[in-house]
């Protein structure tokens, strides 16, 4: 059974909800510890949690002794940092991952699942050398309807996540679960792909369904994702989509 366990994530939504879930558990004889990455907001974080919260730059040689020797396994939930092998190879990792492995890998899984008209989901794994690649604990589907945007369809998936985290918790923490691999390699997105998709080019032919899925997909809350160039002024003017149900 695992007794000192790190929480590493840059979503506060989810590290809360993960919190709670350790409160309502209860489980003894087990140390829990909070991080964020350099990417994120300390103050954020400590406003809402329960417990304090530290920040940890994987890219330190210094901290990662640190993490060796304080624990001896961590969840990483959304975290933006890539976990170095010398990390990997002395301590159990855990990733929730919000897509549906191997299909939905890397970046924005929701966003290329509209796109590329694919399934989307959630999965826990463990942690190797390949980005959302390991061994998986566990994973299921959402439902993707014609009308879901980026946050509609990234708000089931979070779900989803906490309730997958909520079933397989015990079983990580006394390792006693069991992994299956995943069916090929699947898709791999990077930060550059969902870049790449940002501009709409006023000039390209396509199907009306397909410039709908693209405007969906790009759509985000208050997030400015989608856009096309001015052709007078040479601005960037930035789209969004809004559905209604009747």
């Amino acid at each position: 059974m695992y007794k000192n366990i790190l929480i590493i994530s840059d979503n506060l939504h989810l590290c809360k909800g993960f919190e709670n879930i350790i409160c309502e558990f209860n489980i003894p004889n087990v140390e829990w510890t909070f991080s964020i990455s350099p990417f994120s907001q300390i103050e954020d974080f400590n406003l809402e949690l329960q417990n304090n919260v530290s920040i940890t730059n994987l890219k330190e040689d210094s901290e990662i002794e640190m993490l060796l020797k304080k624990h001896d396994l961590i969840f990483s939930i959304h975290c933006k940092q890539i976990f170095p092998e010398k990390l990997l190879s002395q301590v159990k990792c855990i990733n929730i991952h919000p897509g549906y492995n191997p299909i939905n890998r890397g970046w924005y899984p929701q966003v290329f699942a509209i796109i590329n008209d694919t399934q989307i989901g959630a999965t826990i794994h463990e942690i190797d050398a390949k980005l959302d690649h390991g061994p998986i604990i566990d994973r299921d589907f959402v439902e993707k309807n014609s009308w879901d945007t980026s946050l509609s369809l990234y708000e089931k998936v979070i779900k989803l996540e906490m309730k997958l985290l909520r079933k397989n918790l015990t079983k990580i923490i006394e390792n006693s679960y069991k992994t299956i691999q995943a069916e090929g390699e699947g898709h791999l997105y990077l930060k550059k792909d969902f870049n790449n998709l940002c501009e709409i080019k006023l000039d390209e032919m396509q199907t009306v369904q397909k410039t709908i899925d693209k405007l969906r997909a790009l759509t985000h809350g208050e997030y400015k994702n989608a856009y096309y160039i001015d052709k007078i002024s040479g601005k960037k003017i930035f789209i969004k989509i809004q559905f209604e149900k009747q």
